[in-house]
């Protein structure tokens, strides 16, 4: 038998019916489907009640002995939107609880041995101190906000102060502390 090639058919005497049924049998369309049918796809998913903190570091730079020193830093609260939180402040690494020239020197910073007092305040003028724990007798009492969540970033400056009093005496050095910051939500 000849060899046919279907893409170029030379219909020739010798092309038989078995050929011109082969060629109608590759020609012929697909087969139709019967029907059609349709499911459901359930697509879900859950969003917990979540928040972080973060702050940027309270930095007062050089210190003169004597002056009061002045400087601020932010907190930022990220919360699922809806959810309540608070935050507040620690009272340092290197806190004191008896001492100081009054309760509002309780967080301290340190360089070796030495210590040097700052405040924490929660307004720019500086009437609202965010107590440390410690002391306990200020209305304010280390409460650094109440809120609720949107989803976004929630900033809330906090402002600090070194007493000119409290740095007259100090020995020069480099004086660091830690303060957690803790969300309750």
């Amino acid at each position: 038998m000849p060899k046919v090639d279907i893409m170029n058919v030379n219909f020739t005497r010798r092309a038989g019916p078995a050929t011109l049924l082969f060629l109608g049998l590759c020609l012929t369309a697909p087969a139709q489907a019967a029907g059609t049918n349709t499911g459901d796809m359930i697509v879900s998913a859950n969003i917990d009640t979540a928040c972080s903190v973060s702050a940027s570091p309270m930095a007062f730079g050089t210190v003169l002995p004597g002056v009061v020193k002045e400087t601020q830093a932010v907190v930022t609260a990220v919360c699922t939107t809806g959810t309540t939180y608070t935050l507040d402040l620690g009272d340092g690494l290197h806190h004191i609880t008896t001492g100081g020239t009054g309760d509002q020197y309780r967080r301290q910073m340190a360089s070796a041995a030495n210590s040097l007092p700052y405040v924490i305040y929660i307004d720019s003028t500086r009437a609202t101190q965010i107590d440390a724990s410690a002391a306990g007798t200020l209305a304010y009492n280390n409460l650094l906000t109440s809120t609720v969540g949107n989803g976004l970033d929630q900033p809330v400056t906090i402002y600090g102060r070194v007493v000119g009093a409290e740095s007259a005496t100090k020995a020069p050095g480099a004086y660091t502390d830690t303060v957690v910051v803790t969300i309750a939500f």
